[in-house]
């Protein structure tokens, strides 16, 4: 099975080195953005060992919140899509996952799914994970947002409230479509990378839509896949991104950074991959290499 892992990452090349080696099966090509911001030498130094099946992607600020999140994997899944190889899954990972099942599993894991698409998506409102003021979450979509800077915060702070008064400002879901958010992560066919590339260069103004909307990368793909009436793809999704994620408030703005401690939880996991780590503790890691993704071996 041929895979393509769209990663992006801003830190830790040492972590990022380890991810590619253990999912370098010979069967995968790695398609990886380094955020603008960061320095990209320690990263070429840390994978130029990985060789042909490593990709480098242009370079966006991927600053978090912002619509600069979505250009990475855009990047990525038109790579993927010019590619001259021929890819059965494609997979969005950060630089903080590892896998906690083994690329032999993983493979048999999607040669026997009925599922082909897997990626996580719920409607807003959702009052659960957006209580109170938030409005359910309805806040991502209605309200506008440039930044988190304190200039871009106060813009944002009075266009919306100009908004309130003035009917024309206020920011309208382009087609009518209805709003839908999830985890960032997924893992797609090549049939639903082609169906959201078409959709995305056939509406020029939902992109522009999403470069105001917070947190863009959660909703971006999420929308167009919820609002398909395409059959064939709507057959073809399971509503799990298959990563093994600890919140420890269902507000949690991020997910715990996993330990040790989490071992016994990550090894009963039915998940392919686990997020986030810190490169600087290798001993959760060296679990899961020894006890899982090794085991065999043993």
């Amino acid at each position: 099975m041929k895979k393509a892992y769209i990663i992006t990452a801003h830190k830790n090349p040492d972590h990022l080195n380890r991810l590619i080696t253990r999912l370098n099966d010979g069967n995968s090509e790695f398609f990886v953005h380094i955020d603008q911001k960061s320095d990209i030498t320690p990263f070429e130094k840390r994978l130029s060992k990985i060789g042909k099946p490593l990709h480098f992607l242009p370079r966006f600020d991927g600053k978090w919140g912002g619509y600069g999140t979505i250009k990475p994997y855009l990047s990525g899944l038109r790579a993927v899509k010019d590619s001259p190889t021929e890819f059965d899954r494609i997979m969005l990972l950060s630089g903080q996952d590892y896998p906690i099942k083994s690329n032999k599993e993983i493979d048999e894991f999607f040669a026997t799914s009925p599922h082909s698409v897997f990626i996580d998506y719920y409607p807003i409102p959702n009052y659960e994970k957006w209580p109170g003021g938030d409005r359910g979450g309805l806040y991502r979509v209605d309200k506008y947002y440039f930044g988190s800077k304190w200039h871009e915060l106060l813009r944002s702070k009075t266009l919306n409230l100009l908004a309130t008064y003035l009917p024309f400002l206020r920011r309208k879901i382009p087609a009518g479509i209805k709003p839908y958010t999830g985890q960032t992560w997924w893992n797609l066919d090549m049939y639903a990378v082609n169906y959201i590339l078409a959709y995305h260069d056939e509406h020029p103004e939902y992109f522009k839509f999403h470069r105001n909307t917070f947190v863009a990368d959660e909703l971006f793909i999420q929308m167009i896949v919820a609002n398909s009436d395409d059959r064939r793809l709507l057959a073809s999704i399971e509503k799990s991104e298959k990563r093994f994620t600890i919140w420890e408030k269902p507000t949690s703005a991020h997910p715990k950074i996993l330990d040790k401690h989490d071992f016994a939880a990550i090894s009963k996991s039915s998940d392919l991959f686990a997020r986030k780590f810190e490169e600087d503790d290798t001993e959760i890691l060296d679990l899961i290499d020894k006890k899982i993704l090794y085991a065999e071996v043993d």
